[in-house]
């Protein structure tokens, strides 16, 4: 049951993102860094992979849990770099490249369900 909630979260973060990025490059002018756009489509692609893998066989969890640790991790980096380098105010669409804290938030939940779901998998012998 938790491996099919974290294969929804990863396919409705999947596809707000490339809605974003896709809108980004298709018509209005963008104030975000070529580098957040860089890193915003690889986790993008990364998601893709996973779900045409899940559509064609089966993903594990450990799979579903990197996504989300690789995710948060290129949130953070999103957030910090665009903090830095420009402090501009960015509009909705832009926020969904970027990320949020609550992004974040809830990728560390998602990872916190994925170890807990695996340590409840491990046998002991008496």
């Amino acid at each position: 049951m938790i491996k099919l909630v974290l294969y929804i979260l990863l396919f409705i973060t999947t596809a707000v993102r490339l809605a974003g990025i896709i809108y980004l490059l298709a018509g209005e002018s963008t104030n975000l860094p070529t580098l957040i756009l860089a890193v915003t489509s690889a986790t993008v692609l990364y998601g893709l992979a996973l779900i045409i893998k899940r559509l064609v066989g089966s993903i594990r969890l450990k799979q579903l849990m990197l996504f989300f640790i690789i995710q948060t991790v290129a949130f953070s980096f999103n957030m910090a770099y665009f903090a830095i380098t420009s402090p501009l105010k960015i509009s909705f669409m832009e926020t969904l490249a970027v990320g949020t804290f609550l992004d974040i938030l809830l990728n560390c939940c998602a990872v916190y369900l994925c170890i807990r779901q695996m340590r409840g998998r491990v046998l002991k012998v008496d």
